[in-house]
């Protein structure tokens, strides 16, 4: 440090601010009157807003690159799982309540709450595309959310100013994240409120004292996904043992989940008549543990791949300097794994269920690598050990996104978009021939029937009771895809269109369906129509062989990186 009249050089006093705020010498060097932990930390939060301006231009060119033309329209389309929820919410903003088909009370989604936001704006009275545009930039600032509850959770855990910088810089630029956040679904806004409520456990853990703010954060999450419970039962337990007064906070806050969970069910029985969600019966019975096991594994091995450099960081942690709250960041998101490893995963690679509890894990990476510098590397010099920590964090940066590579650094489009596209055009061909009241069979459950407004039938079984409790196809190994039962949705509800091709040897299909062709956007589009109706015109008949030709053509076109 250079000295100038007995005074600390503005770089020095950064460099203090950074690194040695909320450490041991923390307090000697508050006497000198030259640094406060308060002032240090501002710092940190100059820091995030640089991350969350990045995070906002990324964000724009993201939603850019999701959205597509077709016949000279442009489309913004959501995750279609994010689709099936939009059919609910606009339902509900029609008065028909939280439906997938008016008149239909099936529970096909799990994401209450973040269903009725997404109802909420649709009272804005704007076309779906632009509804699903609304969506996509509500996650702009939900993911600033989750970047100040990174830096929270950093502070609660008494990291350093340079490691906290570390951790919002991991989170903010977590791919997965951004991309299941800003194409609609509610993990990002899950993601924001468990972390929320992990930083105020933190709290309560160091002070030896109970706390009642854990539990209003994890209220409205389990609103968003029950299947957060796990976590804050964890919660529960690890901050009741750890505290050592006013521990009825805790019992207090537990009974405020308790009793919002028993309202949500109390509600739930009142409107659809079960206790549980229909996607409950659908990826959680019918098929057995054993047969989930290898499916789950596999998707826990992009897990490992995603975060096992994170991981190995924050073990330094536990092997050099172990704190209690540790424990808990750790177990939430050891929680979040043993439960994807228990449903089977996920049918995408892209942690979905495991990204809730990611900022405890990044927290702990970030503080592995300030570890590393001061045990491991023989540097004093600031300008030294900000290097080292630019470039560790760089290096878990490459990591953690690294299998998503081409999607992160726009050179491919972001997964599903071309799915979106073809969903799009299946739309505009359903349009061109048939009438407004045809019936439309999907596997895709979320854009046709939202974009259309159509009666449809869910060949999958997220909005058929029926099927959600049928035995699972244990050859197909994605939960939530492996139920069908293609007879009785032909039979039962007389589809005038079927969207997809089966391999199938059911007799009545081939009996009462042909297949057709219609062109859009100078594309061949095919499915199958019921014979003879009267709700069909207009549309060209062609045989089978052809039919699988363009069918399959069409699927190729999905990942097309147009």
């Amino acid at each position: 440090m250079h000295e100038s009249g007995g005074a600390l050089s503005a770089m020095d006093v950064g460099a203090h601010s950074l690194f040695y705020a909320h450490s041991e010498s923390a307090e000697s060097v508050n006497k000198t009157g030259l640094i406060t932990s308060l002032r240090s930390y501002r710092l940190v939060w100059r820091f995030v807003l640089i991350i969350a301006i990045l995070q906002t231009l990324y964000a724009i060119g993201f939603i850019a690159r999701t959205s597509f033309v077709v016949e000279g329209q442009r489309y913004f389309c959501l995750f279609d799982d994010a689709m099936i929820s939009m059919q609910y919410a606009a339902n509900w903003a029609q008065g028909h309540g939280f439906v997938w088909n008016a008149g239909e009370r099936v529970e096909g989604y799990t994401n209450f709450a973040w269903t009725a936001i997404m109802g909420l704006c649709h009272l804005l009275g704007l076309s779906p595309s632009n509804t699903c545009l609304v969506v996509q930039l509500l996650g702009i600032p939900i993911l600033w959310a989750c970047l100040v509850g990174t830096v929270l959770l950093a502070r609660s855990c008494r990291l350093f100013p340079v490691a906290a910088c570390c951790a919002a810089a991991l989170m903010g630029t977590s791919y997965t994240l951004i991309f299941f956040t800003l194409f609609g679904m509610e993990t990002g806004l899950l993601t924001a409120l468990v972390t929320f409520a992990l930083a105020e456990s933190v709290k309560a853990i160091r002070k030896r004292k109970g706390r009642l703010l854990p539990f209003l954060w994890f209220a409205p999450a389990v609103l968003v996904r029950i299947d957060i419970l796990p976590i804050i039962l964890f919660a529960f337990v690890f901050l009741y043992i750890s505290v050592r007064k006013e521990r009825w906070r805790l019992i207090a806050g537990l009974l405020v989940v308790v009793l919002v969970l028993s309202a949500h069910f109390l509600w739930r029985h009142h409107f659809y008549g079960q206790w549980l969600p229909n996607t409950y019966y659908l990826k959680a019975t019918g098929w057995p543990l054993v047969d989930r096991i290898i499916p789950g594994l596999k998707h826990t091995a992009w897990t490992a791949a995603t975060f096992g450099f994170p991981f190995l960081l924050a073990i330094v942690v536990l092997l050099f300097d172990t704190k209690r709250w540790h424990f808990l960041l750790f177990g939430s998101f050891a929680i979040l794994v043993a439960y994807q490893l228990y449903i089977g995963g996920d049918a995408w690679p892209l942690n979905r269920f495991v990204l809730p509890a990611s900022a405890g894990i990044l927290v702990l990476a970030a503080e592995g690598i300030h570890c590393i510098i001061r045990l491991f590397i023989n540097c004093k010099k600031s300008s030294s050990i900000m290097a080292y920590c630019i470039v560790l964090t760089g290096l878990c940066v490459i990591a953690i996104n690294a299998i998503h590579w081409d999607h992160w650094l726009f050179l491919a489009r972001p997964q599903t978009t071309g799915v979106n596209r073809i969903n799009i055009r299946y739309l505009l061909a359903v349009e061109r021939v048939a009438e407004p009241d045809a019936s439309v069979a999907v596997i895709s459950a979320g854009s046709l029937p939202y974009f259309s407004q159509r009666l449809c039938v869910d060949l999958l079984g997220k909005c058929d009771p029926y099927i959600a409790r049928l035995p699972a196809n244990t050859t197909i190994p994605w939960a939530g895809h492996n139920k069908s039962d293609l007879k009785y949705s032909v039979t039962k509800y007389k589809p005038d269109i079927i969207m997809s091709m089966f391999k199938t040897n059911v007799i009545v299909f081939f009996q009462e369906y042909k297949p057709v062709v219609v062109e859009v956007d100078g594309v061949e589009v095919t499915f199958c129509v019921r014979r003879n109706s009267s709700k069909i015109k207009g549309c060209k008949t062609i045989d089978w062989q052809a039919f699988k030709r363009i069918f399959m053509k069409t699927w190729r076109e999905r990942n097309t990186n147009f």
